[in-house]
Formats: structure tokens, C-alpha cells, sequence
């Protein structure tokens, strides 16, 4: 028994003096620092404290308590990491050298103005000991040193962190964020690689969502901008105190890409970025419909459920079991995608009935009546389109029904030419980097620019993914945004016609939707005919024809190109069965 006594308290005091040597177990979240009047860090030292981080400009004076002109310091932190290749940066005036797990990969232990020293070391996943040693001959003082990784492996955001506040250059930081839910004070994202004010940040995701109406809603102190599946959902581009913007949006399902830009100024630096499920599916093939048992739509709704149409004759009934036959009122919203043109909406009621399309009311006969029709007409740019509905029965027969008409196609605008100087200049980032006759992958390549060339901004495409340029030599284009550095804010850029001699569309069109990225246009009804090209997500096409059980559609693109695609990856509200059936 004494024997195991014996035994016992070797092994605590052993691993009490090992705690007393180190003075660290496991990770640390601070840095252990020793401060000595002198240049070789010897005898006792005179300071002793614990730091956030080493990042130190003292100009030609020192630590309070260390006499300035000569003197040195030593920090020790033991770091928990994932495994992969980390960079460690330091910089000096005068020496420093470091130290991994007592292997030194840093040493620049002699007198020098301010500089700047960098090791990439593999580490294994754990913790290891880091040790750092500098010292100060005279003049100016300056001791930073971060460590960073390097091969960072993308799965949940892809943070982009720019010294800049328009998003320009090369990103000082590329790190993967778990979630866009910052609140960093007066502080940086990165200390000693991010400035603390004037810096910008680009969060991209996809993320696998079901159908149905979200909201999204960011928190920002500056500016903000949130894309979602490259419709401009939230812009808010200036400086502003903390501020909180929401905005709904109807989604289809299954892949959906999520983009979000935000800038600092000076001062506090907040970004977040949230979403929630308000609604079933809705958008993509239905209308959000809320009953209501008043004919003032006050309250809240007794019902709220997907409507596949508005076209409903209730005579005598109700809608639901929970809402009156008489004195009811309906609300239906909804989120389209058409193509540029006139559009007539004609709504046939019993009773009163109004109609919103892109906010302006179009329809209003807000009165006791028989059924019948009432027209509005409106121009519409192309797009996203909200609708919104306003139905009340009052006494008798109910109906509500709503269609829509495009009964005239408008031709692109010709884009006005800009003055260079008023809207800066890009330079292609790429190797090689294709110019365009349009602001998609299925528009054809006029040319191929080489990395370094200097373009000409003109303009942007809606989403502000795709740039309109002038080459040196005068010719006139489109490129993919992300590949070029911008002297200005792609944002900030006059939106453009995309289509400048597409031809006009005729007859039912349909919008690629679900497509995570482009739709296959083939030569026959099946996966086994040839591709001839592709279509991008979002772009709308003409509706020709039809295979027989409607799987495969004939689709006319804007530049006139015929073929066949998968009737899953085509949106409409145009009735399937009325196309012609074409071998």
C-alpha cells in the first residue's frame, strides 16, 4: 500500500512541475508573454502578462514597464488545428525568429528595418507548441505574427475578405465560414490579415432547400447585398448604423445559390444573414392563398393553403369547410418569371376584386357585382414578377379568377454607350477568359482574352454576374464578373440589355428552373440524342412542341437555336397539353 502512495505522488508532482514549466495544458486561447531590458532575453524578465494576439507597433517606444531602444520578448501558445498547411507570417523590426513544436521555421535574428517573413508548415490535426522570440535594437519597434491556413477546404460558406470595400483584387483571406453571424466590434475577421475598417466580405453557398416561400433577412453595419439564385433580392450598398432588411422570396426547390456582399466602413462591423420558411411551395407552380372570414382581409387568416390556379366558382358554397359562404375576403400572392413585354391580367369576380403586378395596382373594382371580367394592362421589363390578388364575396354566388396575356413583345433597348472614365476599368484575372455576344455560357464567343488585359466597363446584367466590356481595339462584349478586377463596384455598374439582336419571342415561352447550372438542349425527346447546346438557368425560351406524355418539350432559344429538352428543368404556367405532339 505504501509502495502505491509512493508511486502516486511521483506522478502528481511530476505532472505538477511539467504544469509549472509549461504553465499550459492543452490549447491555449491566449499568448503566455515574457518582456526582458535587453536584446538577448536573459536574466529575469521584467514584464509578464497574457496577450490576444502578437501584433504590435510601438513606433520608438516599447511595452509600458519595458524600457524602449533595447529590450526583447518571448511568447508561448499552444494551438489546436485541423490537419492541412498552415502559413505562419512575421513581421519584424528588428529580429524575430520562430518556433513549431521546437523546430524552428522562422529565423530572422538580426537588425533590420520593418519586413516581412512567411513558412508553410503541414500540421497534423492536435495541438502544438508555438513559440515566438524577437528582440528591438533601437528605433522602430514593430512584432506581428499571425498563422493562417492554406489549403482551405470549402464546405459550408466561402468567405472572400478583400483590404478594400468594393471587393476588388485579390482577397486578403479565404476561409470557410460556418455560418454569416459576425459581430465584430471595432475588431477585424482576422487580425493582421484583414484590416479593422474599410474591408469587404463575399459569403457564396448552395444550399439544398424544399420547395416553398422563404424569408431572408441580413443584419449589417455598412452595406449589404443578397442575391438568391442570382436575383437581386436585398440591395443596400451604403453606409448605414446597424440595420436589419427582410425580403420573401418563392423557390422552386433543390439547389439553391446564395450569395451576400457586405462592406465596412469605420467603426462597429456587423454582418448576419438568416433565413426562414414562411409558406409552402409557392412561386414555382402555386399561389399562397389566405381566406379570411370578413370582407376586409383583417385578422388573420382562417386558412392559408397553395392554390394551384385562381380559378374558382363556388355559387352558393364556400372555399373550405372553416370559411363562410357569405362575407368572405381572399388574398393570393405570388412571385413570376416572364419574359419582357405587355402583359393584360383579367380577372373575372363575384364581388369585389384588385390586382398589384410589380406593386402597382392595375385593378380596382372593389364593389358588390355579377361576375364579370375586368382588364388591366401593364409593361414589364422582364423577370421576377410579384402578383398579388384581392378577393371579397359578399351576398350570393361566389367566383374569383385571374389570366394573364402578353400581348405585345418588347425588343431589347439598345445599350447607351458609357464614357470610360465615369465607369473605371477591369483587368482579366484568368489565364484565358472568353468575351461574349451575351451575359450567359450560351451566348457565342466573339474572342478569348489573355490574363492582364485591360476592358473598358459599360455595364452589368441584373444579378451583376456578367459585365458588359470594350476590349483596347474596340470590341464589344460580355464576361463572367467573377473572373476580371474591377476598379469599382460591379454593382454600382448602369444595368444593360443582355439580348441586343435576339429576335422576338412569339407563342408560349417557359423559364429553365431547377437546373443547377445549365439545361441540355439536345437534337431529339431523350437523354440518348445528341446535345446540341446548353441553356442557363433562368433564361426563358419558345414553346414549339411537345413529346407524347409531355416529358420532353421542343424549345426555340433567343438566338433562333431549335431543339429538345427535359420538360422537368421548364417552368410555365402555359397548359402542356395545347402544344403540338412532334416526333
Amino acid at each position: 500500500m505504501t509502495k502505491i502512495i509512493r508511486v502516486f505522488l511521483v506522478l502528481f508532482l511530476f505532472g505538477l512541475l511539467l504544469f509549472m514549466a509549461t504553465g499550459r495544458v492543452g490549447a491555449d486561447s491566449l499568448w503566455e508573454a515574457k518582456y526582458w531590458n535587453n536584446k538577448n532575453l536573459s536574466g529575469d524578465p521584467v514584464l509578464v502578462r497574457q496577450e490576444a494576439e502578437i501584433n504590435h507597433d510601438w513606433g520608438n517606444g516599447a511595452p509600458s514597464g519595458v524600457t524602449g531602444g533595447q529590450f526583447s520578448a518571448r511568447w508561448l501558445k499552444s494551438i489546436n488545428v485541423s490537419p492541412g498547411t498552415y502559413r505562419f507570417t512575421a513581421t519584424m523590426d528588428d529580429g524575430m525568429r520562430v518556433w513549431v513544436d521546437n523546430a524552428l521555421i522562422l529565423d530572422a535574428w538580426y537588425d533590420s528595418q520593418v519586413r516581412s517573413l512567411a513558412a508553410n508548415v503541414y500540421l497534423t490535426g492536435g495541438d502544438h507548441d508555438i513559440k515566438v522570440e524577437y528582440y528591438e535594437a533601437g528605433g522602430q519597434a514593430v512584432a506581428k505574427m499571425n498563422i493562417m491556413p492554406v489549403d482551405v477546404s470549402i464546405s459550408r460558406w466561402r468567405g472572400e475578405y478583400f483590404n478594400n470595400v468594393s471587393l476588388t483584387g485579390t482577397p486578403a483571406l479565404v476561409r470557410d465560414d460556418q455560418k454569416i453571424d459576425f459581430d465584430w466590434g471595432g475588431g477585424s475577421p482576422a487580425w493582421g490579415v484583414v484590416n479593422a475598417d474599410q474591408f469587404s466580405v463575399r459569403w457564396t453557398r448552395t444550399i439544398d432547400l424544399e420547395p416553398g416561400r422563404y424569408r431572408w433577412m441580413t443584419t449589417t453595419d455598412d452595406g449589404v447585398r443578397l442575391w438568391i439564385n442570382g436575383r437581386l433580392l436585398i440591395d443596400k450598398w451604403f453606409n448605414q448604423a446597424q440595420s436589419s432588411y427582410a425580403a420573401d422570396m418563392d423557390l422552386p426547390g433543390g439547389p439553391t445559390e446564395v450569395r451576400m456582399e457586405y462592406f465596412e466602413d469605420v467603426g462597429g462591423a456587423v454582418a448576419k444573414l438568416s433565413r426562414t420558411k414562411v409558406g409552402g411551395p409557392t412561386g414555382s407552380s402555386s399561389w399562397r392563398g389566405e381566406y379570411f372570414n370578413n370582407r376586409d382581409l383583417s385578422g388573420k387568416a382562417v386558412l392559408v393553403r397553395d392554390d394551384a390556379h385562381i380559378d374558382f366558382n363556388w355559387g352558393n358554397g364556400s372555399p373550405a369547410p372553416e370559411i363562410n359562404s357569405d362575407n368572405f375576403s381572399a388574398r393570393w400572392t405570388r412571385t413570376l418569371y416572364l419574359s419582357p413585354g405587355r402583359y393584360r391580367f383579367t380577372a373575372n369576380t363575384d364581388d369585389g376584386v384588385r390586382v398589384w403586378v410589380n406593386g402597382q395596382r392595375i385593378i380596382n373594382e372593389w364593389h358588390d357585382h355579377k361576375p364579370q371580367d375586368f382588364h388591366g394592362e401593364i409593361d414589364l421589363p422582364g423577370g421576377y414578377v410579384d402578383v398579388k390578388m384581392e378577393y371579397y364575396e359578399g351576398v350570393g354566388g361566389a367566383k374569383a379568377r385571374l389570366t394573364r396575356t402578353q400581348i405585345s413583345v418588347q425588343p431589347a433597348p439598345t445599350p447607351v454607350p458609357q464614357q470610360p472614365s465615369s465607369l473605371g476599368t477591369a483587368t482579366v484575372a484568368s489565364a484565358r477568359l472568353n468575351l461574349r455576344q451575351g451575359p450567359a455560357p450560351t451566348f457565342d464567343i466573339i474572342q478569348v482574352l489573355g490574363q492582364g488585359e485591360t476592358l473598358t466597363l459599360l455595364g452589368r446584367n441584373e444579378a451583376a454576374t456578367w459585365v458588359q466590356v470594350r476590349t483596347a481595339n474596340g470590341v464589344q462584349g460580355w464576361v463572367y464578373a467573377p473572373l476580371i478586377q474591377t476598379s469599382t463596384v460591379i454593382g454600382s455598374l448602369p444595368q444593360t440589355s443582355g439580348q441586343p439582336n435576339s429576335p422576338a419571342t412569339t407563342g408560349p415561352t417557359a423559364v429553365v428552373s431547377n437546373a443547377i447550372y445549365a439545361l441540355n438542349v439536345r437534337s431529339g425527346p431523350g437523354v440518348t440524342f445528341e446535345p446540341i447546346t446548353t441553356v442557363s438557368r433562368g433564361q426563358t425560351v419558345t414553346l414549339i412542341g411537345r413529346s407524347n406524355g409531355n416529358a420532353w418539350l421542343k424549345i426555340r432559344l433567343s438566338n433562333g437555336t431549335e431543339g429538345w429538352s427535359s420538360a422537368t428543368y421548364l417552368r410555365t404556367d402555359y397548359d402542356l397539353n395545347r402544344l403540338p405532339v412532334l416526333s
